[in-house]
């Protein structure tokens, strides 16, 4: 793991490497080439957790009315008290994957950290276009806020986590209730998210293929996810458009030296950084796409998760210390 710029270590992490071998070996279609549902179907089987979850205090569903019907969280708790809180977004190209592909990271996660999570059920692509998905973040967050006491939350330690497209979520997000002048988190974690328009970067040809993640399947996913006639140049689409960054909330931002996406993570990071927002970059120099997922198949994810939830609880404790 390096936390500067410099010369990355290329080479992958040799149980990432088997998982890609096992994966290869079962011969079956890309997930890109199946239907919407059976891509689904084919990533909860790959991603839901088998055997017994890691316990925490509790664990439960809250409904979150919007205009568009009521949508779910789901709330880890890992201790009783007020806690720092954090809107959780999941990846999955806005089209696949779900609260429950993700369940062991937000355990793990909250477990570790001493934060309260709650993972938000948003509505996903093809059914439901930009901006369905970030509208529903934008009301989850809002929620969590405004029913804070009722959570047990402490609204001046809020964050929003985003992984993969979540990630991209999670930094659109941001830059939308800067611009709205609403309430801000805290602190955002961006988890190896796309900040920009597809094919742009010299990653996208370099680790393009052979990983988890393709150009091919990042193209079907933003087929699925774009509207017609969308505009390309619009921030709450693809960050990296933003012309100022200025006062946005400290960030951790993790990327990965074998994806796709790895220019345009590294790229933010430093348009950032250049804005005079605190950013803490961790890459990853031997993961590739949605190793947090991967924890269970390959123990340095999991090394990383944990890294993860500690900066979590170093801005929490530093939070209280500042007031």
């Amino acid at each position: 793991m390096r936390q500067s710029r410099g010369l990355p270590v290329r080479e992958l992490d040799p149980q990432a490497r088997a998982l890609l071998d096992v994966i290869s070996a079962a011969g079956l279609p890309p997930v890109h080439t199946l239907a919407v549902e059976q891509a689904r179907e084919r990533m909860r089987t790959a991603l839901v957790a088998k055997g017994e979850s890691l316990a925490l205090l509790r664990v439960e569903h809250v409904s979150c009315p919007t205009l568009n019907g009521a949508i779910r969280m789901r709330v880890y708790r890992p201790t009783e008290g007020v806690l720092p809180m954090a809107l959780f977004l999941h990846g999955g190209g806005w089209t696949v994957n779900d609260l429950d592909t993700h369940d062991r990271l937000c355990r793990r996660i909250a477990k570790r950290s001493g934060w309260l999570l709650a993972a938000l059920e948003y509505r996903r692509a093809p059914e439901h276009r930009h901006p369905a998905a970030l509208e529903d973040a934008y009301t989850g967050y809002r929620w969590l806020l405004d029913n804070a006491k009722r959570v047990g939350g402490d609204v001046k330690r809020c964050a929003v986590i985003g992984e993969s497209s979540g990630g991209t979520m999670a930094a659109s997000l941001g830059l939308f209730l800067r611009d709205v002048g609403a309430p801000m988190p805290t602190y955002q974690v961006l988890a190896y998210p796309l900040t920009d328009l597809h094919d742009r970067w010299p990653s996208h040809q370099e680790r393009g293929s052979g990983y988890t993640l393709d150009r091919e399947h990042l193209l079907w996913f933003l087929e699925n996810y774009l509207p017609p006639g969308c505009d390309y140049a619009c921030p709450y689409l693809f960050p990296m458009a933003a012309p100022d960054l200025r006062g946005l909330p400290p960030t951790l931002i993790m990327t990965a030296e074998f994806d796709p996406l790895r220019d345009e993570g590294n790229a933010y990071a430093e348009k950032l950084t250049d804005a005079g927002v605190s950013v803490t970059h961790l890459h990853a120099d031997d993961q590739m796409h949605g190793f947090l997922l991967l924890d269970a198949a390959i123990p340095r994810a999991g090394a990383i998760i944990d890294q993860l939830a500690d900066a979590l609880a170093s801005h929490a404790a530093e939070h209280v210390a500042c007031r």
